[in-house]
Protein backbone atom coordinates (compact mmCIF):
# COMPACT_ATOMS: atom_id res chain seq x y z
CA UNK A 1 0.00 0.00 0.00
CA UNK A 2 1.48 3.25 -1.11
CA UNK A 3 2.68 5.24 2.11
CA UNK A 4 0.91 8.59 2.78
CA UNK A 5 3.45 11.16 1.60
CA UNK A 6 3.75 13.67 5.27
CA UNK A 7 4.86 16.93 3.91
CA UNK A 8 1.46 17.09 1.72
CA UNK A 9 -1.61 17.74 2.87
CA UNK A 10 -4.83 16.59 1.28
CA UNK A 11 -3.38 15.84 -1.91
CA UNK A 12 -2.87 19.78 -2.30
CA UNK A 13 -0.80 21.77 0.18
CA UNK A 14 3.14 20.70 0.27
CA UNK A 15 4.40 21.71 3.21
CA UNK A 16 7.34 24.31 3.16
CA UNK A 17 8.92 26.32 6.02
CA UNK A 18 7.90 25.57 9.67
CA UNK A 19 6.78 28.93 11.59
CA UNK A 20 5.86 27.69 14.85
CA UNK A 21 4.83 24.41 16.30
CA UNK A 22 3.77 22.73 19.39
CA UNK A 23 2.22 19.34 20.31
CA UNK A 24 -1.32 19.52 18.91
CA UNK A 25 -0.44 22.65 16.51
CA UNK A 26 2.46 23.58 13.50
CA UNK A 27 1.94 26.59 11.26
CA UNK A 28 3.57 25.93 8.33
CA UNK A 29 4.12 28.39 5.01
CA UNK A 30 2.81 25.64 1.94
CA UNK A 31 2.34 25.97 -2.13
CA UNK A 32 -1.29 25.19 -3.18
CA UNK A 33 -0.63 22.86 -6.03
CA UNK A 34 -3.75 23.67 -7.54
CA UNK A 35 -3.23 27.32 -8.09
CA UNK A 36 0.37 27.71 -7.41
CA UNK A 37 -0.22 30.15 -4.99
CA UNK A 38 1.50 30.58 -1.63
CA UNK A 39 -0.27 29.66 1.88
CA UNK A 40 0.04 29.73 5.77
CA UNK A 41 -1.27 26.20 6.39
CA UNK A 42 -2.71 25.18 10.00
CA UNK A 43 -2.30 22.14 10.87
CA UNK A 44 -3.79 20.53 13.97
CA UNK A 45 -3.43 17.34 15.51
CA UNK A 46 -6.96 15.56 15.60
CA UNK A 47 -7.38 13.33 19.21
CA UNK A 48 -6.79 9.43 18.34
CA UNK A 49 -10.81 8.64 19.37
CA UNK A 50 -12.06 11.50 17.56
CA UNK A 51 -14.70 10.90 15.04
CA UNK A 52 -13.72 12.94 11.78
CA UNK A 53 -17.54 13.64 11.12
CA UNK A 54 -17.47 15.33 14.27
CA UNK A 55 -14.65 17.30 13.92
CA UNK A 56 -15.43 18.12 10.48
CA UNK A 57 -18.68 20.20 12.28
CA UNK A 58 -16.20 21.58 14.47
CA UNK A 59 -14.70 23.07 11.49
CA UNK A 60 -18.04 24.87 9.88
CA UNK A 61 -17.80 27.81 11.73
CA UNK A 62 -15.18 28.82 9.42
CA UNK A 63 -17.63 29.24 6.92
CA UNK A 64 -18.69 32.58 8.09
CA UNK A 65 -15.24 33.15 8.67
CA UNK A 66 -14.15 32.90 5.12
CA UNK A 67 -16.94 35.40 4.03
CA UNK A 68 -15.21 38.31 5.64
CA UNK A 69 -13.35 40.15 2.82
CA UNK A 70 -10.91 43.00 3.99
CA UNK A 71 -7.27 44.33 3.58
CA UNK A 72 -7.18 44.19 7.51
CA UNK A 73 -8.00 40.59 8.63
CA UNK A 74 -6.55 37.80 7.58
CA UNK A 75 -8.33 35.48 5.06
CA UNK A 76 -9.77 32.21 5.68
CA UNK A 77 -9.27 29.94 1.81
CA UNK A 78 -10.12 26.36 2.76
CA UNK A 79 -10.08 23.84 5.53
CA UNK A 80 -10.99 19.74 5.81
CA UNK A 81 -9.51 16.99 7.71
CA UNK A 82 -6.98 14.26 6.18
CA UNK A 83 -6.40 11.35 7.85
CA UNK A 84 -5.67 12.28 11.70
CA UNK A 85 -5.28 15.98 11.03
CA UNK A 86 -7.28 18.98 10.45
CA UNK A 87 -5.60 22.04 8.32
CA UNK A 88 -7.35 25.73 7.79
CA UNK A 89 -5.37 27.40 4.85
CA UNK A 90 -5.12 31.46 4.52
CA UNK A 91 -3.36 33.82 3.48
CA UNK A 92 0.79 33.60 4.34
CA UNK A 93 2.35 35.15 7.25
CA UNK A 94 3.90 38.89 6.85
CA UNK A 95 5.18 41.22 8.48
CA UNK A 96 5.55 41.22 12.23
CA UNK A 97 3.52 41.48 14.95
CA UNK A 98 2.46 44.45 16.71
CA UNK A 99 3.31 42.77 19.90
CA UNK A 100 6.94 43.53 18.18
CA UNK A 101 6.11 47.28 17.43
CA UNK A 102 5.45 48.19 20.89
CA UNK A 103 8.62 45.97 22.23
CA UNK A 104 10.91 47.79 19.72
CA UNK A 105 9.69 51.00 18.77
CA UNK A 106 8.46 54.11 20.15
CA UNK A 107 5.12 54.64 18.53
CA UNK A 108 3.44 58.46 18.24
CA UNK A 109 0.69 59.55 18.54
CA UNK A 110 -0.23 59.86 14.91
CA UNK A 111 1.02 56.17 13.88
CA UNK A 112 -0.71 54.87 16.89
CA UNK A 113 -4.15 56.54 15.63
CA UNK A 114 -3.55 55.08 12.52
CA UNK A 115 -3.36 51.73 13.72
CA UNK A 116 -6.12 52.19 15.85
CA UNK A 117 -7.84 53.14 12.81
CA UNK A 118 -6.93 50.15 10.44
CA UNK A 119 -7.78 47.39 13.24
CA UNK A 120 -11.17 49.18 13.84
CA UNK A 121 -11.60 48.61 10.14
CA UNK A 122 -11.08 45.27 10.49
CA UNK A 123 -13.28 44.80 13.29
CA UNK A 124 -15.95 46.15 11.05
CA UNK A 125 -15.62 43.35 8.31
CA UNK A 126 -15.82 41.07 11.05
CA UNK A 127 -18.52 42.26 12.74
CA UNK A 128 -20.58 42.35 9.29
CA UNK A 129 -20.48 38.76 8.63
CA UNK A 130 -21.80 38.60 12.54
CA UNK A 131 -18.28 37.40 13.85
CA UNK A 132 -17.84 38.27 17.18
CA UNK A 133 -15.54 37.66 20.14
CA UNK A 134 -12.25 37.87 18.23
CA UNK A 135 -9.14 37.63 20.19
CA UNK A 136 -7.16 41.17 19.93
CA UNK A 137 -3.87 40.76 21.98
CA UNK A 138 -1.61 42.08 19.90
CA UNK A 139 0.46 39.14 19.00
CA UNK A 140 -2.51 38.23 16.97
CA UNK A 141 -2.36 41.75 15.13
CA UNK A 142 0.51 41.94 12.20
CA UNK A 143 1.98 45.21 10.70
CA UNK A 144 3.04 45.11 7.18
CA UNK A 145 5.48 47.88 7.11
CA UNK A 146 6.36 49.41 3.46
CA UNK A 147 8.42 51.70 3.43
CA UNK A 148 7.28 54.21 5.76
CA UNK A 149 3.52 53.09 5.69
CA UNK A 150 1.67 50.37 8.08
CA UNK A 151 -0.96 48.08 7.35
CA UNK A 152 -2.42 46.20 10.08
CA UNK A 153 -4.29 42.83 9.65
CA UNK A 154 -5.93 40.82 12.30
CA UNK A 155 -5.07 37.39 12.29
CA UNK A 156 -7.46 35.87 14.71
CA UNK A 157 -9.02 32.63 13.00
CA UNK A 158 -10.48 30.87 15.85
CA UNK A 159 -8.27 28.55 16.94
CA UNK A 160 -8.14 28.76 20.31
CA UNK A 161 -11.80 27.89 21.00
CA UNK A 162 -11.52 24.92 17.86
CA UNK A 163 -8.67 23.71 20.27
CA UNK A 164 -10.74 23.84 23.49
CA UNK A 165 -13.50 22.27 21.68
CA UNK A 166 -11.22 19.83 20.54
CA UNK A 167 -10.56 18.32 24.07
CA UNK A 168 -7.09 20.62 24.41
CA UNK A 169 -5.79 22.15 27.68
CA UNK A 170 -4.66 25.48 27.37
CA UNK A 171 -1.76 26.35 30.19
CA UNK A 172 -1.67 29.53 32.00
CA UNK A 173 1.05 31.64 29.76
CA UNK A 174 -0.03 34.64 28.07
CA UNK A 175 1.67 32.84 24.78
CA UNK A 176 -0.32 30.13 24.93
CA UNK A 177 -2.76 29.89 21.87
CA UNK A 178 -6.05 29.05 24.34
CA UNK A 179 -5.22 31.19 27.04
CA UNK A 180 -7.68 33.88 27.69
CA UNK A 181 -5.09 36.75 28.74
CA UNK A 182 -7.70 38.77 32.01
CA UNK A 183 -4.99 42.31 30.20
CA UNK A 184 -6.92 41.81 26.97
CA UNK A 185 -10.34 40.51 28.16
CA UNK A 186 -14.04 41.96 28.18
CA UNK A 187 -15.35 41.94 31.87
CA UNK A 188 -17.81 39.94 30.65
CA UNK A 189 -15.33 37.78 29.02
CA UNK A 190 -13.93 37.26 32.11
CA UNK A 191 -17.38 36.75 33.93
CA UNK A 192 -18.46 34.52 31.33
CA UNK A 193 -21.41 36.70 30.97
CA UNK A 194 -23.39 38.11 27.22
CA UNK A 195 -20.27 38.02 24.54
CA UNK A 196 -20.95 40.32 21.23
CA UNK A 197 -19.64 43.23 19.09
CA UNK A 198 -19.50 45.10 22.33
CA UNK A 199 -17.30 43.09 23.88
CA UNK A 200 -14.91 43.47 20.36
CA UNK A 201 -15.42 47.38 21.09
CA UNK A 202 -13.76 46.93 24.83
CA UNK A 203 -10.95 44.66 23.54
CA UNK A 204 -9.93 47.37 20.99
CA UNK A 205 -10.10 50.01 23.61
CA UNK A 206 -7.71 48.23 25.71
CA UNK A 207 -5.30 47.61 22.69
CA UNK A 208 -5.45 51.29 21.56
CA UNK A 209 -4.74 52.49 25.17
CA UNK A 210 -1.53 50.04 24.99
CA UNK A 211 -0.33 51.69 21.72
CA UNK A 212 -0.72 55.10 22.51
CA UNK A 213 0.72 54.78 26.23
CA UNK A 214 2.73 51.65 25.66
CA UNK A 215 1.40 50.19 29.05
CA UNK A 216 -2.43 48.38 29.48
CA UNK A 217 -4.85 50.01 31.54
CA UNK A 218 -5.35 47.62 34.25
CA UNK A 219 -2.41 45.20 35.30
CA UNK A 220 -2.73 42.91 38.63
CA UNK A 221 0.48 42.06 40.33
CA UNK A 222 -1.32 38.05 38.62
CA UNK A 223 -4.05 37.47 36.52
CA UNK A 224 -6.65 37.04 39.31
CA UNK A 225 -6.07 40.72 40.24
CA UNK A 226 -5.97 41.78 36.73
CA UNK A 227 -9.58 40.21 35.99
CA UNK A 228 -10.75 42.05 38.84
CA UNK A 229 -9.60 45.37 37.81
CA UNK A 230 -10.08 44.84 34.84
CA UNK A 231 -14.19 44.48 36.03
CA UNK A 232 -13.82 47.41 38.71
CA UNK A 233 -11.76 50.13 38.45
CA UNK A 234 -11.81 53.26 36.30
CA UNK A 235 -10.03 54.10 32.96
CA UNK A 236 -6.77 55.92 33.74
CA UNK A 237 -5.67 59.13 32.48
CA UNK A 238 -3.71 58.31 28.96
CA UNK A 239 -2.02 61.89 29.43
CA UNK A 240 -0.56 60.33 32.71
CA UNK A 241 1.97 58.02 30.07
CA UNK A 242 1.80 60.16 26.94
CA UNK A 243 1.83 63.49 27.20
CA UNK A 244 0.34 64.32 23.64
CA UNK A 245 -2.84 62.47 24.58
CA UNK A 246 -6.34 64.70 23.32
CA UNK A 247 -9.05 65.01 26.00
CA UNK A 248 -10.89 63.95 22.72
CA UNK A 249 -9.27 60.21 22.99
CA UNK A 250 -9.50 59.65 26.65
CA UNK A 251 -13.10 60.55 26.16
CA UNK A 252 -13.20 57.65 23.31
CA UNK A 253 -11.62 55.39 25.60
CA UNK A 254 -13.06 55.74 28.39
CA UNK A 255 -16.63 55.12 26.85
CA UNK A 256 -14.99 51.59 24.75
CA UNK A 257 -13.94 50.44 28.40
CA UNK A 258 -16.91 51.10 30.28
CA UNK A 259 -17.81 48.27 32.53
CA UNK A 260 -21.68 48.11 31.68
CA UNK A 261 -22.12 47.03 27.75
CA UNK A 262 -24.56 49.23 27.63
CA UNK A 263 -22.44 52.38 28.08
CA UNK A 264 -19.99 51.58 25.14
CA UNK A 265 -19.93 52.00 21.15
CA UNK A 266 -22.76 49.01 20.39
CA UNK A 267 -19.91 48.57 17.65
CA UNK A 268 -17.24 48.18 15.93
CA UNK A 269 -18.65 51.14 13.05
CA UNK A 270 -19.41 53.40 16.12
CA UNK A 271 -15.88 53.25 16.87
CA UNK A 272 -14.37 53.98 13.74
CA UNK A 273 -16.70 56.66 13.50
CA UNK A 274 -15.41 58.08 16.53
CA UNK A 275 -11.73 57.60 15.74
CA UNK A 276 -12.03 59.17 12.32
CA UNK A 277 -13.71 62.04 13.94
CA UNK A 278 -10.42 63.12 16.13
CA UNK A 279 -7.84 65.22 14.28
CA UNK A 280 -4.69 64.40 13.98
CA UNK A 281 -2.25 67.30 15.34
CA UNK A 282 -2.56 70.46 13.77
CA UNK A 283 -5.03 68.65 11.13
CA UNK A 284 -8.73 68.38 9.91
CA UNK A 285 -10.81 65.41 10.70
CA UNK A 286 -10.27 62.64 8.30
CA UNK A 287 -13.21 60.44 8.48
CA UNK A 288 -11.38 57.41 7.02
CA UNK A 289 -13.16 54.07 6.56
CA UNK A 290 -16.96 55.30 7.01
CA UNK A 291 -19.08 57.21 4.78
CA UNK A 292 -21.04 58.53 7.46
CA UNK A 293 -20.27 61.59 9.73
CA UNK A 294 -19.31 61.03 13.02
CA UNK A 295 -21.25 61.03 15.95
CA UNK A 296 -21.28 62.68 19.16
CA UNK A 297 -19.49 61.13 21.77
CA UNK A 298 -22.07 60.87 24.65
CA UNK A 299 -20.59 60.76 27.87
CA UNK A 300 -20.80 57.53 30.41
CA UNK A 301 -23.76 57.07 32.35
CA UNK A 302 -25.58 58.79 29.28
CA UNK A 303 -28.55 56.58 28.26
CA UNK A 304 -27.98 53.64 25.52
CA UNK A 305 -29.23 51.45 23.62
CA UNK A 306 -28.38 48.11 24.98
CA UNK A 307 -26.74 45.90 22.79
CA UNK A 308 -28.26 42.83 21.93
CA UNK A 309 -26.35 39.47 20.60
CA UNK A 310 -26.52 39.31 16.74
CA UNK A 311 -28.58 36.71 14.82
CA UNK A 312 -26.96 33.78 13.58
CA UNK A 313 -23.71 34.83 16.42
CA UNK A 314 -20.62 32.19 15.16
CA UNK A 315 -20.37 29.58 17.17
CA UNK A 316 -17.17 30.85 18.69
CA UNK A 317 -14.49 29.75 16.25
CA UNK A 318 -12.94 33.70 16.27
CA UNK A 319 -10.15 33.26 18.96
CA UNK A 320 -6.78 33.63 17.84
CA UNK A 321 -4.22 32.73 15.40
CA UNK A 322 -0.78 31.99 16.58
CA UNK A 323 1.47 34.35 15.53
CA UNK A 324 5.24 33.86 13.83
CA UNK A 325 7.53 33.96 16.40
CA UNK A 326 7.81 33.55 20.39
CA UNK A 327 7.56 36.09 22.01
CA UNK A 328 9.27 36.95 25.48
CA UNK A 329 5.57 38.01 27.33
CA UNK A 330 4.08 38.02 24.29
CA UNK A 331 3.79 37.64 20.15
CA UNK A 332 3.91 36.42 19.36
CA UNK A 333 4.92 38.39 18.59
CA UNK A 334 3.74 37.96 18.57
CA UNK A 335 2.02 35.20 18.55
CA UNK A 336 2.53 31.76 19.75
CA UNK A 337 1.62 28.05 20.11
CA UNK A 338 2.67 26.58 23.69
CA UNK A 339 5.48 24.86 23.79
CA UNK A 340 6.16 25.45 20.54
CA UNK A 341 9.73 26.50 19.06
CA UNK A 342 10.42 29.17 16.80
CA UNK A 343 12.99 29.34 14.30
CA UNK A 344 14.75 32.84 14.33
CA UNK A 345 16.02 35.05 11.47
CA UNK A 346 19.50 36.49 11.78
CA UNK A 347 19.80 40.04 12.51
CA UNK A 348 22.22 42.61 10.18
CA UNK A 349 25.01 43.94 11.95
CA UNK A 350 23.86 47.39 12.07
CA UNK A 351 20.22 46.38 13.28
CA UNK A 352 18.56 49.76 11.90
CA UNK A 353 16.53 50.25 8.72
CA UNK A 354 17.90 49.45 5.38
CA UNK A 355 18.72 52.94 3.76
CA UNK A 356 15.77 53.59 0.73
CA UNK A 357 16.68 54.81 -2.39
CA UNK A 358 13.99 55.99 -4.87
CA UNK A 359 12.67 53.39 -7.03
CA UNK A 360 13.93 50.37 -5.07
CA UNK A 361 11.75 47.68 -3.94
CA UNK A 362 14.02 45.78 -1.98
CA UNK A 363 17.86 45.07 -1.59
CA UNK A 364 20.27 41.90 -1.18
CA UNK A 365 23.12 42.72 0.57
CA UNK A 366 26.13 40.66 0.28
CA UNK A 367 28.38 40.77 3.88
CA UNK A 368 31.85 39.79 3.96
CA UNK A 369 33.53 39.29 7.50
CA UNK A 370 30.50 41.08 9.49
CA UNK A 371 30.47 43.86 7.32
CA UNK A 372 28.30 45.07 4.54
CA UNK A 373 30.48 45.54 1.15
CA UNK A 374 27.43 45.36 -1.11
CA UNK A 375 24.15 45.89 -1.82
CA UNK A 376 22.05 44.79 -5.35
CA UNK A 377 18.92 46.51 -5.93
CA UNK A 378 15.48 45.22 -6.45
CA UNK A 379 13.43 47.82 -8.66
CA UNK A 380 11.39 45.69 -10.52
CA UNK A 381 8.53 43.47 -9.45
CA UNK A 382 10.11 40.34 -11.18
CA UNK A 383 13.57 40.33 -10.85
CA UNK A 384 16.11 37.23 -12.00
CA UNK A 385 19.48 36.08 -9.97
CA UNK A 386 22.19 34.81 -11.33
CA UNK A 387 25.62 35.47 -13.62
CA UNK A 388 26.11 37.70 -16.36
CA UNK A 389 27.18 35.24 -19.51
CA UNK A 390 27.57 37.63 -22.36
CA UNK A 391 28.64 35.05 -24.99
CA UNK A 392 25.15 33.02 -24.26
CA UNK A 393 23.26 36.24 -24.31
CA UNK A 394 22.26 36.25 -20.55
CA UNK A 395 22.02 39.11 -18.45
CA UNK A 396 19.67 38.97 -14.96
CA UNK A 397 18.63 41.70 -13.54
CA UNK A 398 20.98 40.69 -10.04
CA UNK A 399 24.82 40.05 -11.24
CA UNK A 400 26.37 38.25 -8.56
CA UNK A 401 28.88 37.73 -10.39
CA UNK A 402 31.38 40.35 -8.60
CA UNK A 403 30.40 38.10 -5.52
CA UNK A 404 31.30 34.15 -6.68
CA UNK A 405 34.89 34.14 -7.81
CA UNK A 406 33.98 30.33 -7.51
CA UNK A 407 31.30 30.48 -10.28
CA UNK A 408 28.72 28.63 -7.73
CA UNK A 409 25.91 30.73 -8.83
CA UNK A 410 24.58 29.66 -11.99
CA UNK A 411 23.48 32.07 -14.89
CA UNK A 412 19.92 31.96 -14.16
CA UNK A 413 19.88 30.97 -10.30
CA UNK A 414 16.88 31.73 -8.61
CA UNK A 415 14.03 34.56 -9.45
CA UNK A 416 12.16 36.88 -6.93
CA UNK A 417 8.53 38.69 -7.33
CA UNK A 418 6.62 41.21 -5.71
CA UNK A 419 3.29 40.90 -5.45
CA UNK A 420 0.58 43.19 -3.81
CA UNK A 421 2.98 43.70 -0.41
CA UNK A 422 4.78 39.90 -0.80
CA UNK A 423 8.03 39.13 -1.56
CA UNK A 424 8.20 35.80 -2.93
CA UNK A 425 11.82 33.57 -4.40
CA UNK A 426 11.98 30.32 -6.45
CA UNK A 427 14.92 28.52 -7.75
CA UNK A 428 15.40 27.77 -11.23
CA UNK A 429 16.42 24.43 -11.32
CA UNK A 430 19.85 26.07 -10.32
CA UNK A 431 23.16 23.57 -10.28
CA UNK A 432 24.32 24.68 -6.65
CA UNK A 433 20.70 25.13 -4.94
CA UNK A 434 19.22 28.08 -3.21
CA UNK A 435 18.48 28.31 0.64
CA UNK A 436 16.55 30.51 2.51
CA UNK A 437 17.41 30.09 5.80
CA UNK A 438 17.82 26.31 6.25
CA UNK A 439 15.50 25.68 3.65
CA UNK A 440 16.81 24.44 0.27
CA UNK A 441 13.97 25.70 -2.24
CA UNK A 442 12.74 23.19 -4.33
CA UNK A 443 12.54 24.34 -8.10
CA UNK A 444 10.09 26.40 -8.90
CA UNK A 445 8.26 26.08 -6.04
CA UNK A 446 7.64 29.71 -4.18
CA UNK A 447 8.14 30.84 -0.83
CA UNK A 448 7.69 33.49 1.05
CA UNK A 449 10.42 36.23 1.24
CA UNK A 450 10.51 38.47 4.51
CA UNK A 451 12.84 41.47 5.65
CA UNK A 452 16.16 40.17 6.85
CA UNK A 453 15.89 36.28 5.16
CA UNK A 454 18.87 35.49 4.73
CA UNK A 455 19.49 33.57 1.12
CA UNK A 456 22.49 30.73 0.00
CA UNK A 457 22.78 31.45 -4.23
CA UNK A 458 25.59 28.48 -4.22
CA UNK A 459 28.21 29.91 -1.89
CA UNK A 460 27.16 33.58 -2.01
CA UNK A 461 25.17 34.44 1.27
CA UNK A 462 23.44 37.09 1.12
CA UNK A 463 20.36 39.13 3.33
CA UNK A 464 16.85 40.52 1.94
CA UNK A 465 16.27 43.91 3.41
CA UNK A 466 13.48 46.09 2.56
CA UNK A 467 13.65 50.15 2.54
CA UNK A 468 12.17 51.52 5.94
CA UNK A 469 12.08 47.76 7.84
CA UNK A 470 13.78 47.10 11.18
CA UNK A 471 15.50 44.71 11.89
CA UNK A 472 13.29 42.22 14.52
CA UNK A 473 14.06 38.89 15.58
CA UNK A 474 12.69 36.33 13.29
CA UNK A 475 11.90 33.09 11.92
CA UNK A 476 14.67 31.71 9.94
CA UNK A 477 18.20 30.84 11.03
CA UNK A 478 20.59 31.60 8.98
Amino acid sequence: MMQRNPRMVAGIYQLGQVITSGPSLTIHTAYNRNTGDVVGLYVIELPPTMDEGFAQNLLQPLERRRLVQSPHVVHVYDWGIDGERAYIATDPPRGITLRQVLDMENVDLPRAMDIARQMARGLVALQAQSVVDTDLRPQLVTVDIVGTTDRVQLDDIGLRQLLKQLGYVSGQRRDDIGYLDPGYAAPESISHGMIGPWSDVYQLGLLIFEVVTGRLPFVGRNSVETGILQSTSPTPQMAQFNHDTPQALQTLIERALAKDPAQRFPNAEALLRALDAIPAPGKPPAYRGSTTPPDALPAIGSTAERPTAPPGKSAGLTSEMPSMQVEEDVTLRETLVGGEKTIRRSALSNGGPAPEEEGVLAYLYFEQEGSESQRFAIKNNYVVVGRLDPKRGIAPEIDLSTVDPRMTVSRQHARIRYEKTFFYIEDLKSRNKSRLGELTLLPFKAELLQHGDVLHFGSVRLVFRVPGMKDVPGLKEQ
